[in-house]
């Protein structure tokens, strides 16, 4: 299933999977939108895949959003799964 990007002011909604096929679309999209706004929430409730380079992108975009002292929320299905990885980040 191809990604859906959907955006409602700092929300980013996902639709389908999240892998290296529409990764760098993805990337492009909210960097423009972590850029713009101080916070920036990504729902994930309609996801069906986030493959292992997906999960790698995930990672790079919360670092660069703490670095830039940005606020970067994961919400939906599965979302504790990402925080639980996002804890082992070397952000310094």
């Amino acid at each position: 299933m191809a990604l859906t990007i959907t955006q409602q002011d700092n929300t980013i909604t996902l639709e389908g999977s999240l892998n290296t096929a529409n990764l760098n679309s993805f990337k492009s999209h909210f960097d423009f939108i972590l850029n713009s706004y101080k916070d920036v929430t990504l729902d994930i409730d309609r996801v069906t895949q986030i493959d292992v380079s997906a999960m790698f992108v995930l990672k790079e975009l919360y670092k660069e959003a703490a670095l830039n002292c940005k606020i970067f929320f994961v919400s939906g299905y599965r979302s504790e799964e990402i925080y639980e990885d996002f804890q082992y980040i070397n952000i310094a």
